[in-house]
């Protein structure tokens, strides 16, 4: 019998015996970066295959001839491989056994697939746009057409949050602790895991259904933090602009019957006018034009039952008045030449606070308190985290480690800000790495474009959240309308609406004006404002649910959001890009194309009702009538909310 071996069904996954083996070798890389998307070139030197030999002084050993790799193994929480450190060697190839009949999900956040067999996965924090792809998309829309179900080529994937964290459809799961880059490749029976490190440990879990295996993994990965009760009851409103115009839009919102909870406000620290569009200056105080006494602001809105949310990134414009400081105090990342090392982001430069820095993080600290907390805010974007260059010189560690960690760092420093300051504050982020889940309140899954492509648009949120789903992310939800307007580029009403009838079933429903707000349709477009009406509304109705699948998670472990195969056994709920699973009881089939008036859906077995017309139908595919603003959902006759859901009124 193999000292260690790790099965499901017939498959062993894993196993200690004399024909294991692993790779290590020596390695070096040039890595580039612009705008948060990275390029690299490696060259490996000595690289040895060690051969497993079994247990020498109570540790298992691999080695060849001259080099030997120790490791020891635990069975709680997880069955777990832990490896020590080889001088002098920084690569590792571990190889495991797959099967040609499994899927494989998450890794992270996917966003054209969510089915990684086939695929090689780079598990690095990054930009998930680029100039390049931008323009791609623009040549071959303006000369071959709009073609919503274009897919680029998966070898040009890049997430904003990535995690050494995969699910197979025989129901295990695998997790490696380790920061560096790392590669995974799902070939048809062999699976590549590639890190530039020796990892410090891989655990492998399994069990008898999805919902125990995903409520195992996320308890030992570490659960979110609890949102704020009131941010299921109703609409967190985008508005900038200054006071005079939040008041004015928020008593228009109030007479058009919407349903708001919170306000938005993600130029509170003023704005910089760009070709990319209306940006926020990053200088984290509040721009005393257009909010004087913004505190006092605060404060009225919160008497009226409204909450104040803003925006902030670890990011200081060049020659702010925050950078001057910070570059000053030797707070920001540098150069080898020991200047700051300047980024961009769209059009202009910026300083990257240096978290390594115990007095630079604790300044920031304290930026978040003064500029945020003690002025009232109720929580924030807490934005990017994934451009931190890998030739960067920090204060502790080196760049290329660090660089996944940085998010988890950006993350806990907010966190330590509101928890110290005896907050009830919550923060929403989009870059993350494994740590990051127990720092983060709630995830967005980034800048969608303004359109209903596939590859980019609203088609590509459902894959992002099943990869997140099952990587660990239990509260999660996306930008309304999408973000991204570049180009020929326009959100219409319809995508607007559309966006919106999927996002009453998410766990925040939050809405964007883009990068620029007058080219998109916004909520209160005079065409669409009574229907939005309508769908906060629904939302405030549905409190009941979005409080009852919190608790699932933060109780047990389960994702809100959550792919179809984590309860239906059937062969289309383990491949559908098309429809989600909002909790255990609402089965939500988005319109994700445009002109539509009637959509397909398929549901599995069993009778099911539609949330909002009431109507019933067995399990199987059928086209539904879908006038626009009417949701897509369903419930099963068996569910325990039947009775409360039966009772919704769309009005």
């Amino acid at each position: 019998m193999p000292e260690f071996s790790f099965s499901i069904e017939s498959l062993t996954i894993f196993s200690l015996d004399e024909n294991t083996y692993i790779d290590i070798a020596k390695g070096s890389v040039r890595d580039s970066m612009s705008r948060g998307s990275y390029r690299s070139s490696e060259v490996f030197t000595e690289r040895r295959r060690l051969f497993y030999r079994g247990l020498i002084e109570g540790k298992h050993c691999f080695s060849d001839a001259q080099v030997s790799l120790y490791a020891t193994v635990i069975r709680k929480p997880s069955l777990a491989l832990i490896f020590e450190p080889i001088e002098g060697y920084n690569r590792l190839w571990l190889y495991l056994n797959g099967s040609p009949k499994e899927h494989i999900y998450g890794c992270g956040e996917q966003f054209t697939t969510i089915d990684l067999k086939g695929k090689t996965v780079p598990i690095w924090v990054s930009e998930h746009h680029s100039a390049r792809k931008l323009i791609h998309k623009f040549l071959r829309e303006r000369f071959k057409g709009v073609d919503y179900d274009h897919l680029g080529n998966y070898q040009e994937h890049a997430s904003y949050y990535a995690q050494p964290t995969f699910m197979s459809s025989l129901c295990y799961a695998v997790h490696v602790t380790s920061k560096a880059y790392a590669r995974f490749t799902f070939k048809e029976t062999k699976t590549i895991l590639y890190f530039r490190e020796i990892p410090q440990r891989i655990d492998f879990f399994k069990a008898k259904t999805f919902v125990d295996l995903a409520a195992r993994l996320n308890r030992y990965l570490g659960l979110q933090r609890p949102l704020p009760d009131w941010t299921a009851e109703g609409v967190i409103l985008a508005i900038q602009g200054g006071t005079k115009v939040i008041e004015q839009k928020l008593e228009d919102a109030h007479a058009n019957g919407i349903n708001v909870k919170a306000v938005w406000a993600q130029d509170w620290s003023g704005q910089t006018v760009t070709k990319f569009g209306e940006q926020v200056y990053w200088n984290w105080t509040a721009d005393d034009v257009r909010y004087t006494d913004l505190s006092g602001f605060i404060a009225r809105l919160k008497e009226r039952g409204i909450y104040f949310l803003g925006y902030m990134n670890p990011f200081l414009k060049v020659a702010s008045p925050q950078y001057c400081v910070a570059k000053e105090q030797g707070f920001l990342v540098k150069r080898k030449n020991g200047k700051p090392y300047h980024v961009k982001s769209t059009t202009f430069k910026a300083g990257i606070i240096d978290l390594t820095h115990p007095k630079a993080y604790d300044w920031w600290k304290s930026i978040i308190k003064t500029e945020m907390l003690d002025c009232g805010f109720a929580g924030w974007m807490a934005d990017f985290g994934e451009y931190l260059p890998t030739d960067a010189v920090l204060y502790q560690g080196d760049a290329a480690l660090v660089h996944n960690q940085y998010p988890e760092l950006w993350a806990k420093c907010h966190q330590e800000a509101i928890s110290e300051n005896k907050s009830d504050a919550f923060i929403f982020t989009r870059a993350a790495f494994t740590e990051t889940l127990r720092e983060t309140n709630a995830m967005w899954i980034g800048d969608q474009h303004v359109d209903f492509s596939d590859q980019y648009g609203i088609g590509s949120v459902i894959p992002a959240y099943v990869s997140m789903a099952v990587s660990g992310i239990g509260i999660n939800h996306s930008d309304t309308g999408g973000y991204t307007t570049l180009f020929h580029m326009r959100r219409s009403q319809e995508l607007f609406i559309r966006w919106a009838e999927m996002n009453v079933f998410s766990p925040l429903f939050r809405t964007h004006e883009g990068n620029l707000p007058k080219r998109n349709a916004q909520y209160d477009d005079p065409t669409i404002v009574e229907a939005f009406g309508r769908l906060s509304r629904l939302y405030k109705k549905l409190s009941f649910y979005h409080h009852h699948v919190r608790d699932e998670y933060y109780q047990k472990g389960l994702p809100t959001i959550r792919p179809l195969f984590y309860h239906f056994n059937e062969a289309f709920a383990f491949t559908t890009k098309r429809h989600y699973m909002y909790g255990e009881s609402l089965l939500v089939c988005p319109v994700l194309r445009p002109g539509v008036t009637t959509h397909r859906v398929e549901l599995p077995k069993g009778r099911w009702i539609h949330l909002i017309t009431k109507a019933v139908f067995d399990g199987g595919n059928h086209i539904i009538d879908a006038p626009l603003g009417m949701p897509m959902a369903f419930y099963l006759e068996s569910s325990p909310f039947k009775e409360a859901f039966d009772a919704i009124v769309f009005d």
